[in-house]
């Protein structure tokens, strides 16, 4: 019987068939509603090393969803191809078991990311794609120099991560775990993020901000999480460093951005302290589900903002604060879904990134690390101003006169997608608990 990764990878081989015809679009929407309906049936990849996990399975609905609006959105033929990769790849990382099978579907969700930035039509693009190119050298390099030490000190590959092992062994983990990081944007792992999100495409910055971002967080604490809880002493301190330095560094830097980009970039740093609560709270019954929540949460609100300011650009080139004052005057309908997006992503009430956000705070309360909860709430809290700013652009300046917006009718479903996503689990939380 096929299985999810399966339909999409036979799917993203055959879209290269359909490469310049009008079916090329419909033909991949049918692909992510066939993967929807496998994955609805816990459908598991048929490969040794991967097992279909039952709480994932809200998720990869989620991540089919939100992939649907993505080909929705665009009408490029490659970067369709490429979304169709991204979601095998996605899926096939959701599903690993073993270290060998997270290690291969790591680097091949890797791989479709840095094929998917060289798609470069502008010099500022090329910048982003070169940087985010060598970071991910960089960190394949550290992944399996860890790997090495792991194997030396008598870890096995065909088996889940061991919690309990060698000096060399537990080396090897929190070598890898540093080079996971940098897909996970925490500081000091993060500079390349802020230029490739701000200047590759959006709708680019938007899969691997929020799709690739999101996907990775689960399955590294999927596989990780069993030995940082028995690391407990090690791991507390130096993750909670990390996540403490991540949210206020990027909160302090998109204090003083003006680019919305670049915002959203330094924003996605923050959270990235924000998903690491839940690695230092592991020893909380609740830390699973917060990451899960968090998860959901961020690939429908980091995807919505990016596809808005997609729009924005392509539409009127905005790029800055300035650009997009007096937005909701000729285009209320997406100044308003942006609104909401930016909304979640400041954790407002009854939007998904506020109970994503409670959640994980709950969970470093349950484990005793309330210091960390009180420097996460600060750091909300500030994260609000820029947000404000944003809207407060949008909404209450005046900008220059620009004609209605003219957008794809697709386009806007997608936005109205990614929106009832963030509404529908801000209020209805028990569909994950």
């Amino acid at each position: 019987m096929i299985d999810q990764f399966s339909l999409l990878f036979a799917a993203a081989l055959l879209s290269l068939v359909f490469h310049r015809s009008w079916f090329l679009k419909p033909f991949t929407l049918m692909a992510f509603g066939g993967a929807f309906y496998l994955s609805m049936q816990g459908s598991s990849v048929g490969l040794a090393g991967f097992v279909f996990n039952e709480s994932f399975k809200v998720f990869e609905l989620v991540l089919e969803v939100v992939l649907f609006a993505y080909i929705l959105h665009d009408d490029e033929d490659i970067s369709i191809t490429q979304t169709l990769f991204l979601g095998a790849s996605s899926l096939l990382l959701l599903q690993a078991q073993t270290l060998l099978s997270f290690i291969i579907a790591f680097e091949s969700l890797s791989l479709i990311s840095v094929v998917m930035v060289s798609f470069i039509k502008t010099k500022a693009q090329a910048e982003g794609a070169v940087k985010m190119f060598i970071a991910g050298s960089l960190a394949t390099g550290i992944l399996f120099l860890g790997l090495v030490s792991y194997v030396m000190g008598g870890g096995v590959l065909l088996a889940p991560l061991s919690s309990d092992g060698s000096f060399f062994m537990n080396v090897g983990v929190f070598v890898m775990l540093a080079a996971l990081f940098y897909k996970l944007t925490i500081v000091p792992f993060h500079s390349w993020a802020i230029d490739t999100y701000a200047l590759v495409r959006h709708n680019h910055a938007g899969l691997l901000s929020g799709v690739a971002k999101s996907v990775a967080a689960l399955a590294i604490f999927h596989i990780f999480s069993p030995f940082l809880a028995q690391h407990l002493s090690l791991s507390v301190p130096l993750l909670a460093t990390l996540a403490v330095v991540s949210m206020t560094l990027g909160n302090t830097l998109a204090l003083f951005s003006k680019n919305i980009a670049k915002i959203l970039a330094y924003s996605s740093i923050v959270h990235a302290g924000y998903i690491l609560v839940a690695f230092v709270a592991v020893k909380s019954s609740m830390a699973d589900e917060g990451i899960l929540y968090m998860a959901i949460a961020y690939i429908f609100m980091q995807s919505g903002a990016f596809l808005s300011l997609d729009i924005l650009q392509k539409n009127y080139a905005i790029k800055t604060l300035e650009d997009i004052q007096g937005l909701s005057k000729y285009s209320p309908a997406l100044a308003f879904l942006f609104t909401l997006q930016l909304f979640s992503l400041a954790g407002i009430p009854l939007l998904a990134g506020f109970l994503a956000k409670a959640v994980v705070f709950y969970a470093g309360v349950d484990a005793g690390l309330w210091w960390l909860v009180l420097i996460a709430l600060l750091n909300s809290a500030l994260s609000v101003a820029y947000y404000a700013w944003i809207i407060k652009s949008i909404y209450f300046d005046e900008g220059k006169a620009q004609e209605k917006l003219v957008s794809t009718p697709l386009a806007m479903v997608a936005q109205l997608i990614l929106a009832v996503g963030t509404v529908w689990f801000g209020v209805y939380a028990g569909s994950v608990f």
